[in-house]
């Protein structure tokens, strides 16, 4: 083992100590941290507010509210920052060696350093920076398409840049293992392929990577291979030379079944909701106007405004500000919610899951005698009507099936059944949250005829969603291509 040496350099003032060890360091490779200029750093700031570097008091109640930051610039050279600015050039001016020289005599000073912990992480940083403008860095990151400053916010960033900067992390810190969760829901086709390339990189590197999908095509073209997971279990594995439709077959999956041909139905082109600068907290203020017949899309890619919209229209929430019309009627808060069920749908994620809005005890016809309770009203939901719904919906799904408890069906079966509902309630707007989120990408379809089967109903219906890209890009359903309209 290598000894270890520690050298102090001493010597009068401008006798070239700095320059001695900035000139050492350079050589060397190692990092080179003037504490000086930290001090001078806190006595700038001492000095702009006004504080008289002597009173120790003073001096250490203003400490907490002090910014400090140190950075390396691209050549190496250490930059001081206070409060977000760079003071690097005011700190030497000539009475701040005064002010450093009296504040770090405080040992309030001393003790707010050594907090920080700077002292010990700022080498790792100044080597982490200076890798991070090696020539293969430079080149790792050109090869990733990740062309944005470095000075960038996250918040500027677009989704797939986030998601490069993402597994460029991984390259950059050598991580053994990279998670990606549903990226076929966020990013559209050619944004999962971009990515996908920058992944490329990781393995191989030796990074290990874990794909969470439900997207089929996406993993039969990038997995070496398939874990299908039930019930936090793995039940099946599936390997290169078994893809194909076998997986459809362990997964239960079936051959897209349009069910029932929709009955043509005309309706007037009317406007069923009108929002006029309904302000909720943290979104801005949204306008637009759905019609009958349309399937209107909201895109919320960080779920505030589905959380805020949901509390509304269950009854949660009020908006702050603007107007909302449904049928021509400006309408209150209260005076909306109790059309919630009758002539204004609510559409869950995930409702197909036990512990949804079903009722997994009773049988689909008990389930569909209980929506229409608010609507038809209770002396009219007797042993013909009941009978008539019976009918209505053997056309959609097996009479045998109808009469069994849900908590028996199959989820597809289940997801369509909870669609269903809503087709044979037939309220004026359907409002559906994330209805493709969660969803493995066969029932995509599903979800897509059933959405189209409610707009030719002559429902507005509205969809709100992080990414409806990408399914639009596979669907194979004009009719719902040609009613789609983005509303923000």
């Amino acid at each position: 083992m290598a000894e270890k040496y520690s050298v102090a350099i001493d010597g009068p003032s401008g006798a070239g100590k700095s320059t001695l060890a900035k000139a050492a360091a350079a050589a060397l490779g190692i990092c080179y941290v003037d504490t000086g200029a930290i001090y001078r750093t806190i006595g700038y700031g001492v000095y702009r507010r006004g504080i008289n570097p002597s009173d120790a008091g003073a001096v250490a109640a203003v400490l907490p509210d002090m910014r400090l930051e140190m950075r390396y610039d691209q050549a190496g050279l250490q930059r001081m920052k206070l409060a977000g600015r760079d003071v690097t050039e005011e700190i030497r001016l000539p009475e701040m060696s005064r002010y450093a020289s009296t504040v770090s005599a405080i040992p309030a000073v001393r003790d707010f350093l050594l907090a920080l912990d700077r002292p010990a992480g700022w080498p790792q940083r100044w080597g982490a920076v200076r890798r991070l403008h090696s020539p293969e860095s430079q080149e790792i990151r050109q090869r990733m398409e990740l062309r944005v400053p470095l000075e960038s916010r996250l918040a500027d960033l677009s989704l797939l840049d986030y998601y490069r900067l993402c597994v460029f992390r991984v390259w950059f810190w050598r991580g053994e293992l990279l998670v990606l969760d549903r990226i076929t829901e966020i990013l559209r086709r050619r944004g999962v392929e971009k990515l996908m390339e920058c992944v490329q990189l990781l393995l191989r590197q030796g990074t290990a990577v874990f794909l969470l999908d439900l997207d089929e095509t996406f993993m039969y073209r990038y997995c070496d291979r398939i874990d299908v997971i039930r019930d936090r279990r793995t039940c099946y594995r599936l390997y290169p030379e078994e893809y194909g439709e076998q997986l459809y077959a362990v997964l239960g999956w079936k051959p897209r079944d349009r069910g029932a041909e929709h009955t043509e139905c005309r309706w007037e082109d009317k406007q069923v909701l009108r929002l006029e600068g309904l302000t909720f907290p943290g979104m801005a203020p949204l306008t637009c106007q759905i019609h009958s017949g349309e399937i209107a899309y909201f895109r919320d890619e960080n779920y505030t405004a589905a959380a805020r919209l949901r509390e509304c229209f269950l009854g949660g929430r009020n908006w702050l500000s603007g107007m909302l019309w449904l049928n021509g009627q400006a309408q209150t808060h209260e005076e909306m919610t109790k059309q919630i069920g009758t002539e204004i749908g609510i559409q869950t994620e995930r409702p197909d899951r036990p512990g949804g809005v079903l009722f997994d005890n009773l049988t689909a016809l008990d389930n569909l005698t209980t929506c229409l309770l608010p609507k038809a009203g209770y002396r009219l939901v007797r042993r013909r009507v009941a009978e008539n719904i019976l009918e209505e919906a053997s056309r959609w799904f097996p009479r045998e099936d109808l009469l069994r408890p849900l908590r028996t069906w199959s989820l597809p079966a289940r997801l369509r059944f909870s669609y269903f509902k809503w087709y044979l309630l037939n309220p004026q707007l359907l409002v559906c949250f994330f209805p493709f989120s969660g969803q493995e990408t066969a029932h995509h379809e599903l979800i897509i005829d059933l959405l189209v089967a409610c707009a030719e109903r002559g429902m507005a219906v509205w969809v709100i969603s992080s990414n409806i890209d990408a399914i639009c890009e596979k669907t194979e359903n004009q009719e719902f291509l040609q009613r789609l309209r983005t509303i923000n």
